[in-house]
């Protein structure tokens, strides 16, 4: 009989390479994050000068060209036309290139070189802005398209070496290192900034993504490796039965040739499909709801702390970080609870109920000891183990497999209209709040995100509803 190319060794290395790929991306998304502080202070204080408004601008960056120049549209039919290899060392790529250009803003462009815009975004954007936050931000949404290009066929990887398997397991292992990337830019990047500077931050990660761009190059030579393998496999049992063949027919799915050779090829009707599928539309919304009330948040975390509760900036980066450290365990947690237990629409629920709960804590002088910052911060990585430990691996029960990569696409597209707008609204929300001595008052800004919260509690329970009437399969277990 036909040996499986889909062996345990093999998919749960493909899964390493992919998370580690993903991981370094995550760090450079927030290796910024926490110094929002030292780039609000004067060039004589070590600082940039940079206002809340243009950090804002900055942080929504990433989302920019994703949305207006529709490059996850185009990213998900890359990879569903020409495969996983190509748009992965493209999307890489990308990653790096943008890492590279932010890295160049920050240290060639002096910061009291200014431009004068006439777009603004109805005003979210500062009409008067540093050319150097205007070229970083030019870095950052470059990285941002790579990012969530890489991002969607990292989860297009997963689904076809998981599928019928551990999928929530492999995913939830997938977000668990994307957290200790997350994790590890917030609670190192003040201490290497504080002690090489504020660029040394940006050229770690900048570094970090070129050994993410190797390691798909690494993940490309073991996948045709493996296809040379089947390949030569299939002609050895050339008049062997089906029930001999079916093997193949199972790793022919994870197969770049195979899959580019399939009649079952993707086209714009599968698009409009797409978009006709009410559960698709929720999990979205749900995305972007949750996303916008958490990532942004992230964005000025470390801020709310200095301002809030006295801390000094690394104390402060390093108690941010307990939210994304404690996702690390968790999510692979929650992914082995779904994969065997289901309730997916409900772990779903729950995790937007904490989000929200947090922020309102957040946002109501209820919090008099650091301790209890700690809790709420332990809670918010529950709540971001728990949302994307479920929705990730819940879009492959929604969406078939050859529409997958598209499907993803207008996720993360939906989701970056709320990456983008967000840190935009927050940071001049934060500037108006902010009184001659510098202190933020930072009440307004949580309230935005608990609304948030409150949006993505009632598309979980829309969710859940449409399950009941649809049958999507959200409350089985994905292990058969």
């Amino acid at each position: 009989m036909q040996k499986s190319m889909n062996t345990p060794l093999r998919r749960w290395t493909v899964l390493v390479i992919a998370a580690l790929v993903m991981m370094m991306g995550y760090v450079f998304w927030d290796i910024v994050s926490p110094l929002s502080t030292t780039l609000k202070a004067t060039p004589e204080e070590g600082g940039m000068g940079w206002t809340a408004a243009e950090y804002g601008f900055y942080a929504g960056s990433y989302s920019i060209f994703n949305i207006f120049l529709l490059m996850l549209f185009f990213g998900g039919i890359i990879l569903d036309k020409c495969g996983i290899r190509f748009t992965g060392l493209l999307a890489t790529g990308m990653m790096l290139g943008g890492s590279v250009i932010n890295y160049l803003a920050v240290t060639v462009i002096p910061c009291d070189s200014y431009a004068d815009l006439s777009f603004t975004l109805f005003g979210l954007i500062p009409s008067h802005i540093k050319v150097q936050v205007l070229i970083a931000a030019l870095g950052f949404g470059m990285f941002g398209v790579g990012c969530d290009i890489t991002g969607i066929t990292v989860s297009k990887i997963v689904t076809k070496w998981f599928t019928g398997r551990e999928l929530a397991t492999a995913m939830g292992v997938q977000v668990a290192m994307a957290r200790l990337g997350t994790a590890s830019a917030i609670s190192m990047s003040p201490v290497i900034a504080n002690a090489y500077g504020l660029s040394a931050p940006i050229l770690v990660g900048a570094t970090l993504l070129l050994l993410g761009f190797v390691l798909f190059i690494v993940y490309i030579l073991m996948d045709k490796r493996i296809d040379r393998e089947q390949r030569a496999s299939v002609k050895a049992s050339e008049g062997s039965d089906s029930s001999e063949s079916s093997e193949y027919s199972e790793y022919s799915e994870h197969s770049e040739d195979a899959a580019n050779k399939n009649d079952d090829k993707f086209t714009f009707r599968d698009f409009l499909t797409v978009l006709r599928n009410p559960g698709f539309w929720l999990i979205a919304l749900l995305c972007v709801a949750f996303y916008s009330s958490l990532r942004p948040f992230l964005k000025f975390a470390t801020d709310v702390l200095v301002n809030n509760y006295g801390m000094d900036k690394e104390t402060a980066g390093w108690v941010t970080s307990i939210l994304p450290y404690g996702t690390i365990v968790l999510t692979p947690l929650f992914g082995v609870l779904y994969d065997r237990l289901g309730r997916g629409s409900l772990l779903m629920l729950i995790g937007c109920v904490i989000v929200t709960l947090c922020h309102v804590c957040l946002a109501l002088p209820l919090l008099e000891h650091t301790w209890m910052v700690m809790v709420i911060m332990v809670l918010y990585g529950v709540s971001f183990s728990l949302v994307p430990s479920a929705m990730w691996p819940s879009v492959p029960k929604i969406v078939p497999l050859k529409q997958l990569g598209t499907a993803y696409s207008i996720i993360y597209y939906v989701q970056n209209i709320g990456l983008m707008l967000v840190p935009m609204l927050v940071g001049n929300i934060i500037d108006a709040n902010t009184d001659t001595t510098g202190h933020v008052d930072y009440t307004l800004p949580m309230v935005v995100f608990a609304l948030l919260g409150i949006a993505a509690i009632i598309l979980s329970l829309l969710l859940m509803v449409s399950d009941k009437r649809h049958h999507y399969g959200l409350w089985e277990r994905n292990i058969q």
